[in-house]
């Protein structure tokens, strides 16, 4: 068993790789821009993302219980799926540098507006799988977050610790969010001045950043993986 504290201290870059998510950061400024009713749709998508960041990571917890239910949790299978990991990561890494941003005219843009008509209880829904739907196509947070995750399953540090680094990683991984929720929250008039600016730059240049970012934690990690298992 490991203590908290540990297996905080691993989680914690992880938990900053997958928090460099630009384009889940764009939807939410544009649905942000867009809305008259910013706190019923920021509060929904926000918990859409939740509910998808918590199965994820529980996912990743159920992969690191089973490798130590099965006695497969030594150091080399273990390095084995880091560098797997590193591998997928790089993969996303080179992919973010070559896939362009969608149009504001196409895809999921075409859904950031609440439909006219709509209820508070419609566009709870409409928002919410709308958190989910673009938490879901972003890759990249998904692989940081079954890295976690089967930090958090390895580490077997009890429900309190659990609990503990979900907390910590959730809140560091829904960043994107949970800033600029606040923002509007706290001074709204002054947030919609700025998130067209942010969102301009974020569309041009954030795929490029994501890419960096995921690239070098991607060779970290492979690099980790690949010096356990004696490769280098």
């Amino acid at each position: 068993m490991t203590d908290t504290s540990t297996i905080i201290i691993h989680i914690i870059p992880i938990a900053w790789g997958a928090a460099v998510s630009p384009v889940v950061l764009s939807i939410f400024l544009v649905i942000m821009s867009l809305s008259d009713y910013p706190k019923l749709t920021g509060l929904s998508f926000y918990l859409g993302t939740i509910l998808v960041f918590l199965l994820v990571v529980f996912l990743g917890m159920i992969l690191g219980n089973s490798l130590t239910a099965v006695g497969a949790s030594d150091p080399k299978t273990t390095a084995a799926i880091d560098m797997f990991i590193g591998a997928i990561l790089l993969v996303l890494a080179f992919r973010s540098f070559l896939v362009k941003h969608e149009k504001r005219s196409s895809g999921v843009f075409k859904y950031l507006k609440p439909r006219e008509g709509s209820t508070g209880f419609s566009i709870f829904i409409q928002f919410f799988i709308l958190g989910t739907v673009a938490f879901l196509t972003n890759f990249t947070t998904a692989v940081f977050l079954l890295a976690a995750g089967k930090e958090i399953g390895l580490a077997n540090a009890g429900v309190t610790g659990d609990i503990l680094a979900i907390i910590i990683l959730a809140l560091i991984t829904l960043l994107v969010v949970e800033v600029p929720l606040a923002i509007f929250l706290i001074i709204p008039k002054t947030a919609k001045k700025v998130t067209g600016p942010i969102d301009e730059w974020i569309t041009k240049n954030g795929n490029y950043v994501s890419g960096l970012i995921v690239l070098i934690f991607g060779i970290y990690i492979l690099f980790k993986g690949a010096k356990i298992l004696g490769l280098v």
